[in-house]
């Protein structure tokens, strides 16, 4: 028995290890990925998984493919490779398990089916073209973020799930992430998520390095690892960047020495020898603009959904002043709404009951004569900066403003977008946004029926 199961185990590194070579010759670029996984027989799986370190393979199932069609070994191997590259094991934050497993599927069928490298190539089936087809009316870039947000907004009965579950489910997902971790565990999931992040990276650099030589091979591969490396940006940190820098009445508690201070309580009872200064210098937001892009590009809920991580920004204790002075403007092609708001309170309204006004195309440059004009008048007396949020896709002024300018661009709208140079271009990934909003309101709603609960 011992010595079928070490047969068993032998064939089946045999059979993947001679995928991992014929992958090689075809697409040379991928062999930093290629020599990251070992080798493990796991009859847990029917078929075949990854944990981030090891391919877990049932030999029979591997057998019985490579029968079939090698290049079918291929595929399954590369489409594991594909899941690492992407972290897809490490991204599901909450999502639906079921629906981010076949999203995370469905992005990775499609690079594949992109490729004409030799060891993976198969004439695509028309459900699944179709499908890519359907998902690129929404979607610029099918990745598994995008996917998911359709599948889970898109009512699809029980057989259609069924169908998409058919034509895409390769690998078996079980070794993904384990709810019940033990801290060890988790230390080597951050380890190999990290490993698969500089993989990604690395083989991204010599992609675009050899592109002539290997490219082709590829097919939508580079460009889906650009837009997955693409820089998000932490609103919080970036509007603390913003910030200006006064004088507020605060103990300053990195002012003086609590040695000294605390010996002359000691030595001479209640007399403190140093007391600590009553103000210090910190850095707060106190003049800002914030421009909405009301035109069609943006959709309405990841408008929503960044004025409220903005407003939420912008409010915490650490960066807020008592007194401010934010000017919340609503343009398309001409200035349709401005909004101001000097407190905290008034910020907290304002998010209560926003709306989105306008629809028309996009001109940027009348919300920059408008905010001229505010400064003109003296509405603003140290205005730090201006965050527009937009597609990017519209007129520019010719020169620069007095004041910084950051375009905030979501990510599966603005590749086109040629920011001028004197600007910061600021990335935010528009599914975590919509996210974050979903999720607010659902815990507003939560919070609501609590109240009733509890009268």
């Amino acid at each position: 028995m011992n010595h079928v199961r070490a047969q068993l185990e032998q064939t089946g590194k045999a059979i993947l290890s001679h995928s991992r070579n014929e992958i090689y010759v075809s697409m040379r670029f991928m062999d930093i990925a290629l020599s990251m996984l070992g080798y493990e027989m796991n009859l847990s799986t029917k078929t075949i998984g990854v944990d981030g370190s090891k391919i877990l393979y049932n030999p029979r199932y591997l057998i019985d493919l490579f029968r079939d069609d090698e290049i079918l070994v291929n595929r399954v191997y590369m489409h594991m490779i594909l899941h690492g590259l992407f972290g897809h094991a490490y991204f599901r934050n909450g999502r639906n398990e079921e629906y981010w497993s076949l999203a995370c599927d469905i992005a990775v069928a499609s690079i594949l089916d992109s490729m004409p490298a030799k060891s993976v190539r198969q004439v695509t089936p028309d459900f699944r073209a179709a499908v890519y087809s359907q998902l690129k009316k929404d979607l610029k870039v099918l990745n598994a973020e995008g996917i998911y947000r359709i599948l889970w907004q898109t009512p699809i009965s029980p057989q259609q799930f069924e169908m998409l579950k058919e034509a895409f489910i390769v690998d078996d997902h079980q070794f993904w992430e384990s709810k019940k971790e033990e801290e060890q565990e988790t230390q080597q999931r951050q380890n190999n998520q990290e490993k698969w992040d500089k993989a990604s990276r690395q083989i991204q650099t010599g992609m675009e390095t050899m592109m002539k030589k290997y490219g082709t091979e590829a097919g939508e591969l580079l460009y889906q690892l650009q837009i997955s490396h693409h820089e998000k940006t932490d609103l919080k940190e970036f509007f603390r960047k913003f910030a200006v820098l006064s004088e507020e009445i605060k103990t300053d508690d990195d002012s003086f020495d609590y040695i000294f201070y605390t010996y002359g309580l000691q030595r001479y009872e209640n007399m403190p020898l140093i007391e600590p200064l009553e103000y210090k210098e910190v850095k707060k937001t106190e003049e800002f603009v914030i421009v909405i892009d009301t035109s069609e590009s943006c959709p309405p809920e990841a408008v929503k959904a960044f004025l409220e991580e903005a407003c939420s920004a912008l409010t915490d204790s650490e960066t807020f002043f008592r007194k401010v002075n934010i000017h919340i403007l609503q343009c398309d092609v001409q200035v349709v709404s401005d909004v101001r708001l000097t407190s905290k309170e008034e910020v907290e309204k304002y998010m209560a009951d926003v709306t989105i006004q306008g629809g028309g195309g996009t001109d940027f440059r009348p919300a920059f004569a408008y905010i001229d004009g505010l400064i003109q008048q003296g509405e603003f007396q140290n205005l730090k900066g201006m965050v527009y949020l937009t597609d990017g896709i519209g007129q520019y002024p010719a020169a620069p403003p007095a004041y910084d300018v950051a375009f905030a661009m979501l990510d599966d709208q603005a590749e086109e977008a040629k920011v001028p140079s004197w600007a910061i271009r600021l990335d935010l990934d528009s599914d975590e946004l919509r996210e974050a909003f979903a999720h607010s309101r659902a815990a507003e709603d939560d919070s609501d029926n609590k109240h009733l609960e509890d009268i």
